[in-house]
């Protein structure tokens, strides 16, 4: 995706003073952004972005074909202006920026949202306030600090933008709701069955978050309810490891998606014109990033866990990891579209909307 910043101000027909509102969510992880809005759109990206300049030397649709890109501008009221690569075509730039730790700096953070508020159909043709309201989730371990600022940053945020060939729209919030994630897990399930308690796990690219909400009262138990830095960061930091060791040479940051999409398909990563083979090594990392994940979440669910009626296993991590997660749960079950679980439930907390 190729995104471009611009800041101008945009007077506002009378005729357009009236803009139906749209209800959307975002959910901006460490690995990958999901949004879904009430008209049924939904997308998804990596949470990268670069400065734009992957094309210096004029060689785009030279060799045909290519990854789509979308142009996503973006102009702001106080005179901020720049382009930038977000998602996939950020990937292969060496300026590339993503979340490396707890804290997601706000300008790659609301970058993201607008990208996304955007391609799911939030904004209107006037510049008014209101256009959307936004749903939009901070990991649990996080939330109580920093809910409060999210949420006074985002009301704040305001922007014309564009993708690709499509429309300008002006994207502004009327409305902000932050919930922590994984209940938004919870919130996207119709009936939660049985008796007792009812768990979530939702397993992301740094960290997992856990809740037990029990069954008779439909609220959170507090005290099983929280995150651990554990998630598919874990496998890739093993892979990365076996491939320095076979190999003699690091895995540059930038080609480590690469090398795991290959190794998760055929065990083997191209190396110097043949392969070098890293399935062993894969299985072991896969099975000790689980173990890794039950181990916390079990330990910290204490007395509650023989009484968990039924796990909700969600995020991409889940399906990395789900045949280790679903032995490793009480009655453990992979929810549906585990990527977009999050998004889902955060629309219906936000407005009560069906977005399927």
């Amino acid at each position: 995706m190729k995104v471009s910043v611009d800041v101008l101000e945009k007077p506002v027909p009378a005729s357009q003073a009236a803009q139906a509102r749209r209800a959307v969510s975002v959910d901006v992880g460490y690995s990958y952004t999901k949004a879904v809005s009430a008209s049924g759109r939904r997308a998804c990206f990596p949470s990268v972005a670069a400065p734009d300049g992957r094309d210096a030397l004029g060689l785009a649709g030279v060799f045909g074909g290519g990854p789509p890109e979308h142009v996503v501008s973006v102009r702001f009221l106080d005179g901020r202006a720049g382009h930038y690569l977000v998602g996939d075509a950020a990937r292969d730039s060496l300026l590339a920026t993503g979340f490396l730790g707890a804290e997601k700096p706000a300008e790659l953070h609301d970058l993201l949202v607008l990208t996304a508020a955007y391609l799911v159909g939030a904004g209107g043709s006037g510049l008014l306030p209101g256009q959307a309201e936004l749903a939009v989730g901070v990991p649990l371990a996080f939330y109580k600090a920093q809910k409060a600022a999210l949420k006074a940053r985002l009301e704040g945020l305001a922007a014309w933008v564009s993708a690709g060939d499509g429309e300008e729209r002006y994207v502004s919030f009327s409305r902000v709701l932050v919930l922590p994630q994984g209940a938004g897990v919870v919130f996207a399930q119709r009936d939660l069955p049985g008796r007792g308690f009812a768990a979530v796990v939702d397993v992301g690219q740094y960290t997992t978050d856990y809740l037990v909400v029990d069954l008779e009262t439909g609220r959170p138990v507090l005290d099983a309810c929280g995150s651990v830095e554990a998630g598919c960061h874990l496998v890739a930091q093993r892979v990365s490891q076996a491939y320095l060791a076979k190999t003699g040479r690091p895995l540059p940051p930038r080609m480590e998606r690469r090398v795991l999409k290959d190794v998760a398909e055929t065990g083997k990563a191209p190396f110097r014109g043949g392969e070098v083979d890293l399935s062993a090594e894969y299985r072991a990392a896969v099975k000790d990033a689980a173990d890794a994940v039950a181990r916390h979440v079990l330990t910290a669910w204490r007395d509650f866990a023989d009484l968990v009626s039924v796990t909700l296993l969600a995020g991409g991590g889940a399906l990395l990891l789900r045949d280790a997660l679903l032995r490793a749960f009480p009655n453990a079950h992979l929810v549906a579209e585990p990527v977009f679980a999050n998004a889902v439930g955060y629309l219906r907390a936000l407005s009560g909307t069906n977005p399927e």
